[in-house]
């Protein structure tokens, strides 16, 4: 049988209308992690595939923190898809946006931070090993919901990576999508973690 990841697209408002965005670099990348797998694009609210993975890139901000029709509608989306990764136990990927909604949806504190854009930044990881990553978000998670754990964070306190306690949910800050080169770093953090 085929295994499948379901992505879930950007949207973007254009000219009175809501664009699907798919990220060529986010494809490749999760290509290379996991590369037996067939990917599909989840654009409505139902699925009739059998899915393995769910991954919720970035690309728009949780509406909580920024309302326009392009969140909103990629929060029904996120909202739909999350829970049916919960009932029907999928693991869940979430990517800068994707580990917002995550932290969002458990309850965690969001907050907008100066100096996280178009940066790279050293985390420390939960085994004590320091790593050089990029940042493109406005908004940092700054304490987690009880039902996650946090895998790394920055000097300022930002959480950078975090799993649930007891379910197959990952999220990370940074955009493993948008090196030069697929770092074995990123790759191997996320096959570990899922």
């Amino acid at each position: 049988m085929i295994k499948k990841i379901g992505i879930i697209p950007t949207i973007i408002e254009r000219r009175n209308s809501l664009n699907i965005i798919l990220d060529t670099k986010l494809i490749e990348f999760i290509k290379k992690c996991f590369p037996k797998y067939q990917l599909v694009t989840l654009l409505e609210k139902q699925t009739k595939e059998k899915l393995n993975l769910i991954l919720s890139g970035g690309g728009n901000s949780i509406i909580s923190l920024k309302k326009n029709k392009a969140n909103i509608f990629r929060k029904t989306l996120d909202d739909y898809y999350f829970k049916y990764s919960i009932e029907n136990d999928i693991p869940f990927l979430g990517v800068c946006h994707g580990a917002q909604y995550i932290a969002g949806y458990y309850k965690s504190k969001i907050i907008k931070k100066k100096n996280h854009t178009r940066k790279n930044h050293i985390i420390k990881l939960s085994s004590q090993k320091k790593m050089k990553v990029n940042s493109y978000h406005d908004f940092s998670i700054v304490k987690l919901g009880k039902s996650l754990n946090n895998l790394a964070f920055t000097e300022d306190g930002s959480i950078e990576a975090f799993k649930h306690k007891n379910k197959k949910i990952l999220g990370i800050m940074w955009h493993p999508e948008r090196y030069k080169k697929i770092k074995n770093f990123d790759l191997d953090f996320i096959k570990k973690h899922l």
